[in-house]
């Protein structure tokens, strides 16, 4: 595939997007998301964030060529929605099968077929919007580029009849993938990080500090981690099981007490020229620079002097 030929991919209900380099898994956290993306450097991308409310607002990375917006809850930075809305630049694949390509972009008649309506979709008058949805998957479609379509009121406020002939049959304009239905709220649906996103690192449930007689004296910290066995519904041995750990790192641990308790860093950085040497008492040594212990799947950087290697 060449950087001008469209992306292809798999669409998974409730699950994400596939191809043979690259997913994007809903419950993914975004930086194991960055990671695959850097991977792939035909792939240009937009990062958008709210330097003001960056944990209460959606991150959104968007594939500059392809169409696709992924979404991130802005406190657990995981991936809870996909949304395709350049039908023009994407191949889109449902068990097997296209359904839409930039030649032939997917309809109402050939979503139907696909995906097998087993109810009637909604109508949105506000916005001219016809929405056809399943358990975690929508499609969106715009009644006002569409000659010749004909829409009369339901029995409810957001049922409509539609009558359109076959050359004027509205075009899908916005594909999202989600947990949950679309009625539902979306935010009460659980986001699971994926078994394989894991990868022998840990994912921070809680974080807090240990107070002891006014004085903060270090963190506990609950998280998921792997075990060293794989889970009974797994097939494959890289599969491990997933469980809750709760532990503490005080002021003052040792390097290796630390890894004993979060397991080994992501990285461990050493400042060949030390700016932080202004946190140090007048009777600490200043010829060696502190090193640090990067948890990046946690959000924890553990600090250690350099002479002492205690935190």
């Amino acid at each position: 595939m060449t950087s001008n030929s469209p992306l292809a991919f798999d669409v998974y209900p409730e699950i994400g997007l596939k191809n043979k380099n690259i997913e994007f898994i809903l419950g993914t956290p975004i930086n194991n998301i960055m990671t695959h993306l850097q991977q792939n450097p035909n792939i240009q991308v937009d990062l958008l964030y709210s330097s003001k409310n960056p944990f209460f607002e959606v991150i959104q990375i968007r594939l500059v060529k392809s169409g696709v917006t992924l979404l991130f809850d802005g406190r657990t930075q995981l991936l809870k929605q996909i949304e395709v809305n350049a039908l023009s630049s994407i191949i889109l694949r449902y068990n097997g099968k296209v359904f839409s390509e930039p030649s032939a972009e997917a309809t109402m008649e050939k979503v139907g077929t696909f995906f097998a309506s087993t109810h009637p979709g909604a109508y949105d008058e506000r916005q001219k919007m016809y929405v056809q949805s399943w358990r975690g998957l929508s499609f969106c479609f715009p009644t006002t580029g569409s000659l010749n379509v004909e829409v009369t009121p339901g029995f409810s406020p957001s049922l409509h009849s539609l009558r359109y002939d076959a050359s004027s049959q509205p075009k899908l304009t916005k594909m999202s993938i989600f947990k949950g239905s679309l009625g539902g709220n979306k935010d009460d649906e659980e986001l699971l990080v994926p078994l394989a996103a894991y990868c022998g690192q840990n994912r921070t449930i809680l974080a807090d500090v240990i107070v002891e007689n006014g004085r903060v004296e270090g963190c506990t910290f609950t998280f998921y981690t792997q075990s060293g066995e794989a889970a009974e519904d797994r097939t494959s041995q890289a599969d491990l099981e997933v469980f809750e750990m709760t532990r503490q790192v005080r002021f003052g641990d040792p390097s290796t007490d630390v890894m004993c308790a979060l397991g080994a860093p992501s990285k461990v950085y050493y400042k060949s020229e030390d700016k932080m040497i202004i946190h140090r008492g007048q009777n600490e040594s200043k010829d060696e620079p502190d090193f640090f212990f990067n948890y990046f799947s946690m959000g924890v950087v553990s600090r250690f002097q350099a002479l002492k290697g205690v935190v």
